[in-house]
């Protein structure tokens, strides 16, 4: 199912030929390092357009002598979908009737189930196939797993790759601590910045997100200026205030329910689902001393929300007061 470490993992290659050649290496196809790539439209919908199909990421892809282009497609899977044993053919004849070159389509998937699914050919025919489709797959298996921080940094963009496939691995947090290591030396602030957002949208589990966001702020601080890092800061500092909300709004759960207050579900997602720091705290002090939850509750006023002005004072307060002139006493003699 489409989504951002899905659209993440299939469109990264395309646009870093170094890592696409090395990917292409694991494939034994005998392509020559130095690759070109253009990128292609991805409707597949002929025409008319009966209905809509669209590939994921389509590529020409030319040798350093320029002979033999071919065309790549590449295709994302985190799962099983039967579905794609009919729409893979359907997009490798399509192409091959399009574009007079021959197809490959690449598979990538993050665990061993989906790739060995992937990897059967498709067939279709009575007896002798009249058509099949083998595709090419790339997965846990056949990609190797980025453990010492030099390789990873010798080149980024491709361990980053190997992070993506690997990224239901057990140890994630070791894989990502290599790369968030191997990351931290980079000097290229920008690209760096850049990589570490990408790495973070191709993460599918939310697990494996946290891992990486506490890593970046141990590592290095994403740098400001920049739309990536700029983002980054942002999204630290949400989550900074997310945490101060979530810890005030325990603390309220946890006064109320010692002081004997009802704790229904429907109070206490109330209270969780709130987000309005300077109303958790308003709730938190009238419940010190309230005797029900209607007195919690009540809307806030304006001298709730903030303290009253001092009381003005009259005149004779404020007036500094006046000096008498002292009698002169009798002088000295």
């Amino acid at each position: 199912m489409p989504n951002v470490s899905h659209d993440t993992l299939h469109g990264f290659l395309p646009g870093r030929p170094k890592a696409l050649n090395r990917a292409l290496d694991l494939l034994d196809l005998g392509i020559p390092s130095g690759v070109t790539t253009e990128t292609l439209p991805t409707d597949a919908s002929g025409a008319p357009k009966m209905f809509t199909r669209s590939m994921e990421s389509v590529l020409r892809v030319v040798r350093p002598d320029g002979r033999d282009p071919f065309i790549l497609l590449v295709e994302a899977q985190s799962g099983i979908e039967t579905k794609k044993e009919t729409s893979w053919p359907y997009y490798v004849a399509y192409l091959r009737d399009r574009y007079k070159l021959e197809v490959v389509l690449l598979v990538l998937c993050v665990d061993t189930a989906t790739a060995a699914w992937a990897a059967r050919p498709l067939r279709t025919g009575l007896g002798r196939p009249t058509q099949m489709t083998v595709p090419h797959v790339l997965g846990p298996s056949n990609v190797p797993r980025v453990s010492r921080i030099q390789d990873a940094s010798a080149d980024l963009d491709f361990a980053a790759f190997c992070l993506w496939i690997h990224s239901n691995d057990p140890d994630i947090g070791g894989i990502l601590t290599v790369m968030g290591e191997a990351l931290a030396q980079d000097t290229d602030r920008e690209a760096r910045d850049d990589l570490a957002g990408l790495i973070e949208d191709g993460l599918g589990s939310e697990h494996a997100r946290k891992i990486w966001r506490n890593l970046m702020e141990t590592l290095f601080t994403p740098r400001r200026g920049t739309i990536v890092g700029d983002a980054r800061l942002a999204g630290q500092e949400e989550g900074r205030e997310e945490g101060r909300v979530a810890g005030k709004a325990e603390q309220l759960l946890r006064l109320m329910e010692r002081h004997g207050f009802p704790m229904t579900e429907e109070t206490r997602q109330r209270v969780t689902t709130c987000t309005d720091m300077p109303l958790l705290d308003l709730w938190f002090d009238r419940a010190v001393d309230a005797a029900t939850l209607d007195e919690i509750f009540a809307r806030p006023s304006t001298t709730d929300r903030a303290p009253a002005p001092a009381p003005a004072q009259s005149p004779e307060h404020t007036a500094v007061p006046s000096q008498e002139p002292r009698t002169p006493g009798p002088s000295a003699t």
